[in-house]
């Protein structure tokens, strides 16, 4: 009886285990989004999202995404599985479609619910546009591929990667939207600061030709048809060039493609008729400072939460603990553990940031209490990267020390850096930079599509060591 008795209390303690375990570990809505995403399988993710009561700008990027791919598929798709397409996200998720022609006939363009959701000119809709522009065009009409560019021109290349942005803006360019008066503007001074950037794709330098009455033809050739005739000193940009050298009129040169701003139009010419008129370094200077600028800087403080529940915009295991004021700042009191054990709550920041700045204060103890924890990758797949640990007279990032010599509330600044595809960090304390070249704990080779998470200690039994985090803010 004993026996049983014991067997009985071993199978519910495994039972409890077991369920404690799944939710423990049970994957997260964003995770479950994410690797179907990885898998292609488009529907899934639209299905996801769709449903989801809160979803993140993420899960909206990504439902955005799989909604845009699969519209993309339909192109090799005859009218019929289009259709059962169609019918079937409309049945099943409510997502309409219009109607627009191309070359394989009667094409169904779907609606993206999700991308209205992405907070104007932050990174995630930015990064949804920017996709939109080089995918939809190949189906979007005029007035839809229209309002698409103009937001895009509006977007921050320096955010999204200048390669990447440049190169979805030398495709868009080729189908000659004509602008309005103040987007031609807007586009000329992108394609002026993105003529000196060495990470563009543009063809080099800005342009002029030299030529009167220069013939812009519609291909690579003398005899391709002229498409307009140039008046002298007219202001071009490079978007290709055609590889084989031609002689034309006793010159040997090549041809190359294209885009003049003024006329908003594209088309070839002979590189002859082609003299370097460089845009000025001093205003791309001061664009590259505009665009670098904080003016999306994000802060997350402490001013408003209650001790009670968890920070908001955090999730994770919170174990209650104190909030403390000190000099106008509201902190979060963090200490040392006793076991060496710590829950973390964490928050994941939603754009790419090239520095982040953080304010804390040691408040009592000796031994150093760890602060925060950033790990980088994408859900599902985190890596650890960068743990800041605080004492009374000294500051770490990955066990690199800085000894500051004396207590007190003070701001720190943290730089991730990528040179030649290796991420490295920098520590500055006030305007000093105090540590730098300091690896990830876990290798990363790219920051092309890495997310960053950053993550609170909470000790699991406390100690005599304490300090507190007042405001972490993020600078794109």
């Amino acid at each position: 009886m004993k026996r049983g008795f014991f067997l009985s209390i071993f199978g519910i303690a495994l039972f409890g285990l077991i369920v404690w375990l799944t939710i423990r570990f049970w994957p997260k809505p964003s995770d479950t989004i994410y690797e179907y995403y990885k898998k292609e399988k488009w529907e899934k993710v639209i299905s996801l999202v769709k449903k989801s009561a809160s979803p993140t700008p993420e899960d909206l990027f990504y439902g955005s995404q799989s909604l845009l791919r699969l519209n993309a598929e339909l192109i090799t798709k005859d009218a019929e599985d289009r259709s059962k397409i169609s019918a079937r996200l409309q049945k099943e998720n409510g997502i309409g479609s219009g109607k627009s022609l191309e070359s394989k006939g009667e094409f169904p363009v779907f609606e993206d619910p999700f991308i209205l959701q992405l907070r104007p000119g932050g990174y995630w809709r930015q990064k949804a546009i920017l996709s939109r522009v080089e995918i939809a065009g190949e189906w979007e009409d005029d007035i839809l591929f229209l309002r698409d560019l103009k937001e895009l021109l509006r977007s921050n290349p320096v955010t999204l990667g200048i390669s990447s942005y440049s190169s979805v803006l030398k495709k868009v360019l080729r189908r000659e939207t004509k602008l309005s008066d103040g987007d031609q503007i807007k586009l000329s001074e992108l394609l002026g600061f993105l003529s000196v950037r060495e990470d563009s794709t543009l063809l080099g330098s800005r342009f002029k030709n030299t030529g009167e009455n220069t013939n812009l033809r519609t291909g690579p050739g003398t005899e391709n048809p002229g498409k307009a005739r140039l008046k002298k000193g007219l202001l071009l940009y490079a978007l290709d060039k055609d590889p084989r050298s031609e002689t034309v009129q006793g010159r040997k040169g090549n041809w190359v493609q294209v885009y003049i701003p003024e006329l908003q139009i594209s088309g070839w010419i002979f590189s002859h008729f082609l003299e370097e008129d460089p845009y000025p370094s001093t205003k791309a200077e001061d664009t590259f400072a505009e665009f670098s600028q904080s003016e999306k800087s994000q802060a997350w403080d402490f001013a408003f939460w209650t001790e009670d529940k968890i920070p908001p915009g955090f999730h994770g295991e919170y174990i209650p603990t104190e909030k403390l004021a000190l000099d106008g700042d509201y902190g979060i009191v963090l200490y040392k553990s006793k076991t060496g054990k710590y829950k973390e709550i964490c928050r994941i920041v939603e754009e790419p940031f090239r520095s982040l700045e953080f304010l804390t204060a040691s408040l009592s103890g000796e031994e150093p209490v760890p602060i925060f924890k950033l790990y980088s990758g994408r859900p599902g797949e985190w890596k650890p990267s960068y743990q800041i640990d605080l004492d009374r007279e000294s500051i770490s990032i990955n066990r690199n020390k800085y000894i500051l010599g004396s207590g007190g509330k003070k701001r720190f600044q943290l730089g991730i850096f990528s040179v030649n595809g290796t991420i490295s960090a920098s520590l500055l304390v006030g305007e000093k930079t105090v540590l730098q070249g300091i690896s990830p704990e876990e290798e990363l080779t790219s920051t092309e599509g890495v997310l960053f998470k950053l993550c609170l200690q909470q000790a699991d039994k406390k100690s005599d060591s304490n300090a507190a985090a007042f405001q972490f803010k993020f600078l794109f």
